[in-house]
């Protein structure tokens, strides 16, 4: 373990406490040899470029070249992102083949997502955009709102993330769904949360459901999984929300579905390209609610993030299985 060197990718973006943090709770890895790259521009501009046994991407997007160059080392031994979703790094087929484990902070931004998403069912059921639109206006107009309790939620990619919004929408006395493509490697936690379906019967489920919750994560499989003819299986008075990945759902398909009534509106905070166009139909739609993937951006979640890798760093120092393995052959 001596001979352990470790690289930082990444960090020109990352706010200055993340980084404070990360470093601080790096103490037990200060007996090795650490360097903080910010970029893989600065990374390929090294003269030197050593091998490292562990390489730490704040941002994912930028380290291909990197990965690639590490795997030829032979000397890397496991490969962690500060993201939940890891197809940026999944896209290199060197690195999916790889024996090297990667993981993930999936499990620090649940409880995060779980709050905005109850903001989000609410924000509908309770008129928000009339309401905010009457004042504008400076009208009176008084309208009923919803009671969703008894109303129906398909979470779509039920995992450790749908299982927190799943407790917290079960409080609300929601009818929630968990829509997996295992059902059978559902956890007893998460069983307990919701009703558990088969992603093959998603089709007979979605013309029942008041919510429609995206939490896909981006698979071969889930490029745009939402598309027109999915759509069109909603009821017109659907609310459909996506969390997960951008490209699970076909952009074009949901504006069309949008514009035409065929559902009633869509909480959107994912998109194909982002920054989002400043041309995008999206900002001139009426019945949508957009937010910039900052859903689950608090004060604390950078926090929450170097948390999770410091336990999982924990694991690897002590030669234990690590934790949030991401299971390459599926992409999460």
């Amino acid at each position: 373990m001596a001979q352990n060197r470790f690289l930082f990718l990444g960090f020109g973006n990352a706010p200055s406490k993340f980084f404070e943090n990360a470093l601080f709770r790096l103490q037990p890895l200060y007996k090795y040899h650490i360097d903080v790259i910010h970029s893989g521009d600065a990374y390929a501009a090294l003269e030197t470029k050593h091998s490292y046994d562990g390489l730490f991407l704040y941002n994912p997007k930028e380290a291909a070249s990197v990965l690639l160059d590490q795997l030829a080392s032979k000397q890397l031994k496991w490969v962690h992102c500060f993201t939940a979703g890891v197809d940026s790094v999944l896209r290199e087929p060197d690195v999916k083949k790889s024996q090297i484990p990667l993981t993930n902070v999936r499990t620090a931004y649940s409880e995060h997502l779980a709050q905005f998403v109850v903001f989000a069912v609410l924000f509908y059921a309770k008129k928000a955009l009339h309401f905010r639109s009457s004042q504008r206006a400076g009208l009176w107009a008084p309208t009923f709102v919803e009671d969703v309790a008894e109303q129906s939620i398909l979470i779509v990619g039920y995992g450790h993330i749908g299982t927190a919004c799943a407790k917290k929408l079960n409080g609300l006395g929601m009818k929630v769904v968990g829509v997996k493509a295992r059902p059978e490697s559902t956890s007893e936690e998460s069983r307990q949360c919701a009703h558990i379906q088969d992603v093959a019967k998603l089709e007979s489920m979605l013309p029942t459901a008041d919510y429609v919750l995206n939490l896909l994560p981006l698979t071969p499989a889930t490029r745009d999984f939402f598309d027109a003819r999915r759509f069109s299986l909603m009821k017109q008075s659907a609310i459909y929300m996506n969390f997960g990945r951008g490209q699970t759902n076909n952009e074009e398909d949901l504006i069309t579905s949008l514009k035409t009534g065929q559902i009633a509106g869509a909480v959107i905070d994912v998109f194909k390209q982002e920054p989002l166009p400043a041309d995008s139909d999206f900002y001139s739609l009426e019945n949508v609610f957009l937010t910039p993937h900052s859903a689950d951006d608090t004060a604390n979640t950078h926090d929450c993030a170097v948390r999770v890798f410091e336990e999982i760093l924990q694991n690897y120092l002590e030669g234990k299985p690590l934790k949030n393995t991401v299971d390459k052959e599926r992409g999460y």
